[in-house]
């Protein structure tokens, strides 16, 4: 029987007539049913109780429930569901339960004023608030509580940071988190919310401005308060017509300023003379849009602070003896970034200036030449480049010959090369020079010989561009080969594929060789490739991709083949944008070494099936999403459960660099 219908039994009925006989016997034998529900009101509320003593609080306000269903009017159920809340602190919970109860329950029910004092005994626990900033131990507060509900100490202005304002020990806590704070001064602000800044200025190491255009406020700022723990300042989009007072307050901050970066993409544009004598201090000055990159209005004594300088987008071209003029006044930089060069010279002396620098990026395109070079890890002991990039973009007519000569000057100490660019092939004796050195070759150009002039190459990546060139680079196996990149996804069509299928053939002789990525185009026919990789028994990482679907035909033999014929195969990433068939899932999950899968993140929500497989994988220990920025998704969340013993990693790429 329903509860409702319970509960209107409980009632006296209204009657129509009656006799004086018949009317008594409608109120006795309703007396005589109220007697058992008030029984099963009884019994579940003591029920209720021991449930949420034992801390079964669900099966507890469950029964509340039935209690509230079988006597709607009656207090009791009302007061054991708040009773319940109180146990686990949930005020909110009470508050809201004495509220409904009073509006339905009688006032002349003896729990109506139950209800009252446990609705005001709610609130004033309720409104008890315990300052664990002020009570726990700093290093909790500092590593651990603060991080809780501030991310960083990036405070955008027009969204004042709260926290800071609730007691100065809260604000000085919060600084001692983060060492310092960090205000960002919105777009269009123009200053207008900065009351925060003002009042935390002597707390400010880093200040960002989205834009400033107009009026004097970001002087005043800088000039009018006290700023003195600032060490960074971010000028995003410089346009103020306001030199003069800018200069004069940039000064104000100089002798703490340490990284200094403005973009004067709107407006009147400043040499880059000029920024650095207002600010000597700096360790870290990056400029972009600047007039002019000559500094020879600059004392020519040496700063030794400045580790990092970053010139680009000059309105003129920056010459040699500009560059030269730069690197002998800043003879401490681990990295420089200058755009857009004249011309390539400077690049052959750079180990003159710098002989610790060790990486070197030279980008050729219509608007001049963009040089970047860079010290990292530990100087070695030889001078000279280790890690190349060359790269042209937009190159109708360019010198070539001097990119040759970059190649020329540093073969010797290079251990990694990546070259996307075209060179000139018919300079005397340049197919033979030798790289000693090289280890690493990345390659989208015509330069098929230097795999062959490389003894010592492990890693190798071709584009399907650099074997269309010449498909010579694919005549040469390097002895040391261990890790393979095939990009046959964009560029020409490769339409004879014996060459690749050779050379895939000939590594299989190889033992060393470990790991291959392959990513192929979804309409080309690849069947004699995926036969040659199966050739590949010592194979132990393989990362394949179909820029849309899988081939029509051929892909599950080929797995099949895979897992008989590569029994060493420990980890295997997959890409494309159609799922691989169940019969494919079963046939991989036969590999008993295979402990590693790469998914791309566009499977995530794929069918239950797919996943069901992936569950069953019992060797799996990892897997990698690629594309992807979070695992908090339902798919994966649900797959951890499931699966506690798999890591799940995110990977931005398929292909990545080794």
């Amino acid at each position: 029987m329903p509860y409702s219908a319970l509960s209107d039994l409980s009632q006296q009925p209204t009657l129509t007539a009656s006799t004086e006989k018949y009317k008594q016997l409608v109120y006795d034998s309703t007396t005589e049913l109220v007697q058992p529900i008030q029984c099963i009101l009884s019994a579940l509320d003591r029920r209720a109780m021991g449930l949420s003593r034992c801390a079964s609080y669900d099966a507890a306000l469950r029964d509340a429930d039935v209690m509230q269903q079988l006597s709607s009017s009656s207090a009791v159920g009302y007061i054991r569901e708040a009773m319940i809340y109180s146990e686990q602190g949930k005020q909110q919970h009470v508050i809201n339960i004495c509220n409904q109860a009073l509006d339905i329950v009688d006032t002349s029910d003896p729990g109506y004023a139950t209800l009252q004092r446990a609705k005001v005994d709610a609130e004033q626990q309720q409104a008890k608030c315990i300052d664990f900033i002020s009570q726990l131990p700093v290093d909790i507060v500092t590593t651990t509580l603060i991080p809780m509900f501030m991310y960083d100490n990036v405070i955008v202005t027009s969204e004042p940071c709260q926290y800071l304002q609730v007691s100065h020990l809260w604000r000085d806590r919060i600084i001692q988190c983060f060492g310092g704070l960090h205000f960002d001064i919105v777009e269009n602000d123009e200053g207008r919310q900065c009351s925060q800044v003002i009042q935390l200025s002597q707390h400010t190491n880093t200040l960002t401005i989205d834009r400033y255009s107009k009026g004097t406020w970001l002087c005043d700022l800088l000039s009018n308060n006290d700023f003195s723990s600032l060490k960074e300042l971010d000028i995003n989009d410089f346009g103020t017509s306001h030199i003069d007072q800018f200069l004069s307050s940039l000064k104000s901050v100089s002798s703490t300023l340490t990284h200094f970066h403005i973009d004067m993409k709107s407006g009147l544009s400043l040499p880059a003379a000029t920024l650095i004598s207002a600010c000597p201090n700096l360790v870290s000055l990056n400029i972009m849009d600047t007039s002019s990159a000559d500094l020879s209005s600059l004392p020519t004594t040496p700063c030794l602070n400045l580790t990092s300088l970053v010139i680009t987008f000059t309105h003129e071209q920056i010459t040699i003896d500009q560059i030269l003029s730069i690197w002998k006044r800043f003879p401490s930089l681990k990295h420089f970034q200058l755009y857009p060069c004249s011309d390539i010279h400077s690049v052959l002396i750079v180990t003159r200036y710098y002989p610790s620098m060790n990486r070197l990026h030279v980008l050729v395109s219509e608007s001049g030449v963009e040089i970047m070079c860079d010290e990292e890890g530990t100087p070695s002991e030889s001078i000279g480049i280790t890690h190349l990039s060359l790269e042209s973009v937009s190159l109708p007519e360019y010198p070539i010959m001097s990119v040759n000569m970059i190649l020329e000057r540093y073969r010797r100490t290079l251990e990694q090369i990546e070259l996307k660019m075209d060179l000139d092939s018919n300079s005397s004796n340049f197919d033979s020079m030798q790289y000693p050195q090289l280890k690493k070759l990345y390659l989208d150009g015509s330069a098929w010989w230097i795999p062959r002039n490389a003894p010592m190459l492990q890693a190798l990546t071709l584009t399907s561009n650099a074997i269309h060139l010449n498909a010579e680079v694919l005549d040469t196996t390097p002895a040391h080969l261990q890790k393979l990149q095939l990009h046959l996804s964009k560029g020409p069509r490769i339409h004879n594929k014996a060459a690749i299928e050779r050379f895939l053939l000939r590594l299989a002789q190889q033992s060393q060789f470990e790991e291959l990525v392959i990513l192929f185009n979804s309409s080309d026919n690849v069947q004699t490739l995926l036969d040659a990789i199966c050739h590949l028994g010592q194979l132990q990482s393989l990362g394949i991709g179909f820029t849309y679907k899988w081939p029509s035909s051929g892909i599950e033999s080929f797995f099949e083949n895979l897992v008989q014929r590569c029994p060493r195969l420990s980890s295997l990433g997959m890409e494309c944008r159609s799922l691989p068939s169940t019969y494919t899932m079963n046939t991989l999950k036969q590999h008993k070494h295979l402990q590693h899968l790469g998914l791309p993140v566009y499977w995530i929500d794929a069918n239950h099936d797919f996943w069901s497989a992936v569950e069953q994988f019992s060797q799996l220990k990892e897997i990698t999403i690629y594309h992807g920025y979070s695992n908090i998704t339902p798919r994966i969340q649900h797959f951890m459960k499931q699966r506690p013993d798999i890591k799940i990693t995110m990977n931005r790429d398929f292909i990545h660099p080794f």
